[in-house]
């Protein structure tokens, strides 16, 4: 099996996401320890940890367009 080469992440705005999406959900990746020190968040946005993020998938809206986001 031969390694895959990693995809290139593209940033964007806020804005840029919601107009990709009529309604993205956007996921505050960042941990807890992160979360408390800088509690900023994109309005409405669900908080899953990069870390339990296998566990969270399943809370998870299907079906809609995921924007991820980190410090």
């Amino acid at each position: 099996m031969t390694a895959q080469k990693p995809t290139p992440v593209a940033r964007i705005s806020i804005n840029e996401a919601q107009e990709l999406s009529r309604r993205p959900i956007f996921v505050d990746a960042r941990s807890a320890t992160a979360l408390r020190r800088n509690p900023l968040q994109v309005p409405g946005a669900m908080h899953a940890p990069l870390q339990d993020l296998a566990k969270s998938a399943k809370r998870l809206p299907h079906g809609r367009v995921l924007v991820t986001y980190c410090t």
